[in-house]
């Protein structure tokens, strides 16, 4: 009786901990989620095919580094076509949505996002056969949305829409990152002088094209973080002008190109 007594008492004890594992997997959010996204309720593979990279617990909740890396390439029978990537317990929990394209030479992409409290990130890739692949992590944070900006409202807008390119350096593909110079305002921030609410203003659309042809195009809310930042990759043997076109939620409109 008394060996029953103490099994009890250390299974008991592991009790938390395992509500705590099982909370990290599941999400009450996620349901309506998948729902919105995908109607009918197709089936969601999780498999080698999408890889998500992230933190366990960031650093700074307002700019969370995410990698997603994809094991097909775009020459492959089955491309990724569309990447979904997802917070689930963020106020706008559909981060946005990547239009991919044989021109990338690999899908991967890379950028940072704002995560409001401790939540399940998902990468949801579909491939050209319609199926859906699944990749997750839990990652610890909060307050993202609401962090006040990291600079200056004033020089932030004076800034709005410039754009950087940098070359990554290249293999087979050529790895290209993308700064946008925007705020990127969630609408649940406070002016620290004002204390007033700032109304949300964020890059909703980008489309990055070269010689006039798609390589990705980005649709998306508040959940990026401030001066979004986008790495993708272009097939190496490829050469052009890249432009990549932008709008805001306030309609505004801002383009650049390169000579790659």
């Amino acid at each position: 009786m008394k060996k029953i007594a103490l099994l009890l008492s250390a299974v008991l004890a592991l009790l938390p901990m395992l509500s705590f594992a099982q909370s990290e997997q599941e999400s009450m959010n996620w349901p309506l989620i998948r729902d919105s996204l995908f109607p009918g309720s197709p089936e969601i593979i999780e498999d080698d095919v999408v890889t998500l990279i992230s933190p366990v617990r960031a650093l700074d909740a307002a700019l969370v580094p995410l990698e997603i890396k994809v094991n097909v390439r775009q020459d492959d029978p089955n491309p990724i076509e569309t990447i979904h990537l997802i917070v689930d317990n963020n106020p706008s929990p559909i981060v946005g949505t990547f239009d991919m394209s044989p021109n990338n030479g690999v899908a991967n992409i890379s950028t940072r996002v704002r995560v409001n409290a401790y939540s399940p990130v998902r990468v949801i890739a579909k491939t050209a056969d319609g199926k859906l692949h699944m990749a997750s992590n839990f990652v610890k944070a909060s307050g993202g949305c609401s962090a006040p900006a990291g600079a200056d409202d004033l020089l932030a807008r004076q800034r709005m829409g410039k754009m950087k390119l940098k070359d990554l350096g290249h293999t087979d593909t050529r790895m290209l990152q993308l700064l946008i110079s925007h705020p990127n305002y969630s609408g649940l921030q406070i002016d620290q002088v004002t204390r007033h609410w700032i109304p949300s203003d964020y890059v909703s659309d980008v489309q990055i094209t070269l010689e006039g042809e798609p390589v990705m195009q980005f649709n998306g809310g508040i959940s990026i973080s401030e001066n979004p930042t986008f790495t993708f990759h272009v097939d190496a043997e490829k050469r052009g002008k890249l432009k990549a076109d932008v709008k805001d939620s306030a309609g505004r409109e801002f383009s650049s190109e390169w000579d790659i």
